[in-house]
Order: C-alpha cells, then sequence, then structure tokens
C-alpha cells in the first residue's frame, strides 16, 4: 500500500531517554496531531495535540507495548502528513474505539501514516520536519562515507554471498538504501561507501519484484532481514515462479469477504480488514512450501512481526482472477483484482 506524504519529509528517531511514544516539531509551523494503535484487538484513535514549531509532546506514556503506531498531523486544519490508513476523528479531542463504520457513527474517517518503532522498542521519537528549510539540529552529523571500493575482496565485509533474489526497492532517508528478498530473508544494503555506486545506480533503475542475481558479503544476520554489502547485480531471467510473482503485484480483494485486501509491491503482502492494516508478510513463489514439494507452483508467506508462515497451492491466476489453495486444510480462497 503506497502512503502519499504531500510537501513534507519526516525523521524518525529512537529516543533513549523518555518512555512512549513522543512526537517533536521541527517545522516551522504549529502542528495538530492525532495517533492511532492497537489496544488488543481493537483499533484506538486519540487526538489532538497542539505541538508548536519546535517543541515536543507523548500522546502515548509510558513502556510501547506496539511495534507499529499511526499518526496525521495537520496545519492551520489542513493535512501536514497524511496517509492511506484510515481511522476515525473529530475536529474535537476525542478518543475512539474501533476504526470501522466512522461515519455512520458521526466521526470523519481520514488518512493516517504508519511508524514501525522497532521490534522491541520501548520508547521512540517521532520528528516531524519541513520540505524545505527543515531544521535537523538535534540529529547527530550522518558519519562520512567510507571510501568506495569496487574490488573488496571477497569475505572483506563477512561471509562470501550470492544467491538470486527479488528486488523489493530504494528509498532515502539519512542514508539511501535497497532491499531485496531472497529465500524468505529480506536483505538491506546501504549507501555506506562500500557498496559501488554503480550497484545502487543499477538497483535504483529496477522495479519492484524485478529477478536479480546478486553477489557481495553477508555483513549480520537477524529474526527474518540481513545486513549485505554487494559488489555485484544483475537482472536475471525470468522463472514461471517470477512470472506469477509478476502477476501478483497490485491490490486484490476476497470475493467471499470483501472487506479483506491486500496489496502486492515485490515480495511483500500487505494485508488489511476493512481499510485497517492486519498484517505484512514477506512472501515467494516456487514448487516447495514447508512440506509441500512437487505439484505446484505454491505460494509461501511468512508474517514480518512474529514469522509465523503460511503456505498456498496456486490454482489459477492471471490480470484479474487469483484462486488459492490454503494448506494443508484445503480451503478455496477466490479473489479478484482491484486495480
Amino acid at each position: 500500500m503506497k502512503v502519499s506524504i504531500l510537501t513534507t519529509t519526516l525523521t524518525l528517531v529512537a529516543s533513549p531517554v523518555l518512555a512512549g511514544l513522543e512526537i517533536c516539531n521541527d517545522s516551522t509551523q504549529s502542528l495538530s496531531v492525532a495517533v492511532g494503535y492497537a489496544e488488543g484487538k481493537a483499533w484506538v484513535s486519540e487526538g489532538w495535540w497542539n505541538i508548536g514549531a519546535g517543541d515536543c509532546k507523548t500522546p502515548l506514556g509510558g513502556d510501547l507495548k506496539n511495534r507499529y503506531y499511526y499518526y496525521r498531523a495537520t496545519a492551520q486544519g489542513d493535512p501536514f502528513i497524511s496517509g492511506d490508513y484510515m481511522f476515525c476523528t473529530t475536529s474535537d479531542a476525542f478518543t475512539i474505539k474501533g476504526d470501522e463504520n466512522c461515519r455512520k457513527r458521526g466521526y470523519d474517517e481520514v488518512g493516517f501514516s504508519k511508524v514501525d518503532t522497532g521490534k522491541t522498542a520501548k520508547n521512540y521519537t517521532l520528528t516531524l520536519v519541513d520540505a524545505a528549510g527543515a531544521k535537523r539540529t538535534e540529529e547527530p552529523p550522518a558519519p562520512a562515507p567510507a571510501p568506495r571500493s569496487s574490488t573488496a575482496a571477497p569475505g572483506t565485509y563477512g561471509e562470501p554471498y550470492s544467491n538470486n533474489a527479488t528486488h523489493q526497492g530504494c528509498w532515502s532517508q539519512s542514508v539511501a538504501e535497497c532491499a531485496f528478498h531472497a529465500e524468505g530473508t529480506k536483505f538491506f544494503v546501504r549507501d555506506d561507501g562500500r557498496t559501488p555506486s554503480s550497484v545502487f545506480a543499477a538497483l535504483n533503475g529496477l522495479y519492484p519484484g524485478t529477478p536479480i542475481s546478486v553477489e557481495g558479503d553477508l555483513e549480520a544476520i537477524y529474526d527474518r532481514t540481513a545486513d549485505v554489502v554487494l559488489r555485484n547485480v544483475s537482472v536475471r531471467p525470468s522463472t514461471e515462479y517470477d512470472a506469477i510473482l509478476d502477476k501478483l503485484q497490485g491490490s486484490w480483494y476476497s470475493t467471499e469477504d470483501p472487506h479483506f485486501q491486500f496489496n502486492v509491491l515485490g515480495s511483500e503482502r500487505e494485508n488489511t480488514y476493512d481499510g485497517a492494516p492486519s498484517g505484512l508478510e514477506y512472501i515467494s513463489v516456487s514448487n516447495w512450501c514447508g512440506q509441500f514439494e512437487g505439484g505446484g507452483p505454491y505460494l509461501y508467506a511468512m508474517e514480518e512481526e512474529t514469522g509465523e508462515s503460511y503456505c498456498y497451492a496456486v490454482d489459477y491466476i492471471d490480470a484479474l482472477v487469483l484462486n488459492l489453495t490454503y494448506l494443508p486444510r484445503g480451503n478455496p480462497l477466490e479473489f479478484r483484482k482491484l486495480d
């Protein structure tokens, strides 16, 4: 799902001192901020906190209980930061339980943006910044990049690594980085001077879902992600499984329950129910999935946050129709394309 942030940029900084979710306004104007979060199986939205330019407030105190939170900011009543995650609000101060049927319940229904505070964070600071003339004086200066080298010997930065993968995309915050997926793991490569600029240029020119071959050094491995320094990247010939993943790109809805929808971008599937996010999964298509091998193709999905995995047989897919069978139960699932 794409989140639209108009005329703004934002800086996300983990806070080592204050407990809870702190929001700082490093823009040039006063902002009103609302937050959304999960409370058990329910969604809650709260607002508004008026934060003057240069000030900070803590909408949620105490240790953070969730990894993901949602926020919306307005400036003089106009959207400053919004997004595609819908919550209920009012123009006055509010605490609203539930994110469904907002208008029927007398509320406004507006878009929020998502922030990932990390898997184990107990506190987090979100800093909102203007697109122009942004102040970032509280952030430490970025370290000088290491000298670029395209001839570093294999093993210089970690265990030598090569594999077929699927490109996920590139972006830029304080440091430019790209990501790709391979064998159920999301790999990050950062523009810190060790990966040649030609490799970053090649990755930046690819669309999410492009089949690639990578070669480099495996720097660190975490639960479901890893850091890698690349020496080479190339587009590889597409297989039948890459072709299925390509057809999966975009938004789909369940014919049994249209409230359940998902969007596939690259090798990531973001699930929503009634417009509310319900989980992000890393996906792949191959001739095996867990205990199932042969007779595929199979769709493998692993939840980003918990690591729980699911298997589906891909029975049929074209530009508008997707038929899956949930394994091992054998439940048939039918979806239609939204876009």
